[in-house]
């Protein structure tokens, strides 16, 4: 069965959700050696939400926390990637936006939005419902995840669906 590794865990085991949430930031990108990471939290009932928690290795990658949106009209047709998220929990490894198809990313969103090449776009649920979004990101070049990030990433989504009650 596969473990997150020692660094991750210790993460999750101290503190609040808040404080845990801040300092797995950061110790993502280590892992997974990506330039920024940040987790978005929604509420269902709503369709509004925010980046509560953001990390960047670099002032040159954008400092999304606070951003929020609210989700109306049709998601899928402007952010296929949210369109995934709100049928699996599945998290999507995209890497390099400007090969990936039209059914996968929004090209011009993604640019525009926020920069990045490559990504992992990892659904947070709790109780069979969408609450967040966590995006490891590189920037500037494509990036092949690996079996490991993969493993990592289904991993601290489980840990992250617990603490939702607890962040929102």
């Amino acid at each position: 069965m596969p473990k997150l590794p020692i660094a991750l865990e210790e993460i999750f085991n101290q503190g609040n959700p808040d404080q845990i949430c801040t300092a797995l930031m950061p110790a993502l990108c280590q892992a997974l050696n990506c330039d920024r990471c940040f987790l978005y939290l929604r509420h269902p009932q709503t369709g509004q939400g925010r980046i509560t928690h953001c990390y960047s290795r670099s002032p040159d990658f954008p400092d999304l926390t606070g951003s929020t949106w609210i989700e109306e009209g049709d998601v899928a047709a402007k952010d296929p990637l949210m369109a995934i998220a709100f049928r699996t929990s599945e998290a999507v490894f995209v890497e390099d936006i400007e090969t990936a198809g039209a059914e996968v990313v929004n090209l011009t969103y993604e640019q525009e939005g926020f920069g990045h090449r490559a990504l992992i776009h990892a659904p947070i649920y709790y109780e069979d419902q969408l609450y967040g979004i966590l995006e490891p990101c590189v920037f500037g070049h494509p990036r092949i995840w690996t079996e490991d990030d993969r493993q990592i990433t289904a991993l601290v989504q489980e840990k992250l669906g617990d603490l939702i009650p607890s962040l929102l």
